[in-house]
């Protein structure tokens, strides 16, 4: 079990580590951890791929509610497309509705049609990865995770489109990793399966071999 789904027990683990460390820091480490690893323009500039993998690992709220949400939104996915497809979803849909998100508050202030605060907002949480699971496992997991899916969605959705009209960033980012979800999913899943298709052997013997002569004094 642990190695079958070591990409979910690696992200439930790293992402519990990185919890206990920011809410054992004091405010103002933790206020600088926060800021560094935030997926702002600023920080997408500077530092893009530190600020992209810390801010998957760090939320600015709710500890232990995201660790747990965690093992319900990839467990099921990480059962039906394996370690290695489950790792390059959910990172594809993170880097993808952040930077398409970043994207939109970038191209504003270029424009000057937003103040320029935006640049240094911040955008930390694991809910680029986490909702999207949830999506999947609430649509192809098994019955009995559903309903635990399900419930978690509902307790999350009166935050995820908010400011969306406003095109604010965590709102464009959510509606961007569920859109692209569904489609990546069932790519990934029929690549699994047809990878393990050609892993089986043929058991059957063959009907016309040639029978063993007995072999003569």
């Amino acid at each position: 079990m642990l190695r079958t789904r070591a990409a979910t027990w690696g992200y439930v683990a790293a992402l519990a580590i990185a919890e206990a460390v920011v809410w054992l820091l004091s405010p103002e480490h933790k206020a600088r951890l926060v800021d560094w690893v935030s997926t702002n323009v600023a920080n997408l500039s500077h530092h893009p791929l530190g600020s992209l993998a810390g801010s998957a690992f760090v939320p600015d709220s709710y500890p232990l509610v995201w660790v747990g949400t965690a093992v319900v939104a990839l467990f099921p996915v990480n059962t039906l497309l394996g370690n290695r497809r489950t790792v390059f979803l959910f990172v594809f849909l993170h880097v993808v509705g952040t930077l398409l998100s970043e994207g939109i508050v970038a191209w504003r202030l270029a424009h000057g049609t937003i103040p320029e605060a935006a640049r240094y907002q911040l955008d930390v949480g694991p809910s680029f990865v986490l909702v999207p699971g949830l999506v999947l496992v609430i649509l192809f997991g098994s019955w009995w995770w559903r309903p635990v899916a399900a419930a978690a969605m509902w307790a999350l959705w009166p935050y995820l489109f908010v400011g969306l009209g406003q095109l604010e960033v965590a709102a464009v980012g959510h509606v961007t990793v569920m859109v692209l979800c569904v489609p990546m999913f069932w790519l990934l899943r029929r690549n699994r399966l047809a990878a393990l298709a050609r892993k089986v052997p043929a058991t059957a013997p063959s009907a016309e071999a040639p029978a063993t002569e007995p072999s003569t004094p």
